[in-house]
C-alpha cells in the first residue's frame, strides 16, 4: 500500500490512503473519505482539499477520517504524491488546529 494513494471502494465511493508507508505491516490504513463536491456544504479551505479523480471534483473530509482493514481497500485508482503540502496541512489542521 502507498501513502497518499485513492482507492475505489467496493460502494464505488473513495478513500485516501494516508498512513505511513513504514507501517505496512499492520492490517489496518488510515484513510479520509472523498465526497464528491455536489454532496458537501462549503468546505473549509485548507481542511477539505479539492482534488480531480475519474473525473470527478472530489472533497477530502478530514473530519470523517478513521482506520478500515487493509482488505477492504479497492483498487488503486491514482497517486495524490504531488498534493502531500495539501494533505499533511488538512491533516495538520484537525489534529492541531493550525
Amino acid at each position: 500500500m502507498a501513502r497518499f494513494c485513492v482507492h475505489r471502494l467496493p460502494d464505488d465511493g473513495y478513500v485516501l490512503d494516508c498512513q505511513s508507508d513504514l507501517l505496512d505491516h499492520l492490517t489496518t490504513r488510515f484513510v479520509v473519505p472523498l465526497v464528491p463536491i455536489e454532496h458537501v456544504g462549503i468546505p473549509m479551505a485548507k481542511l477539505n482539499p479539492i482534488f480531480d479523480v475519474d473525473g470527478q471534483r472530489l472533497v477530502m473530509m478530514t473530519q470523517f477520517s478513521g482506520a478500515v482493514s487493509a482488505r477492504s481497500l479497492g483498487k488503486v485508482i491514482l497517486s495524490l504524491w504531488d498534493r502531500d503540502y495539501d494533505i499533511s496541512n488538512a491533516l495538520d489542521m484537525l489534529m492541531s488546529g493550525y
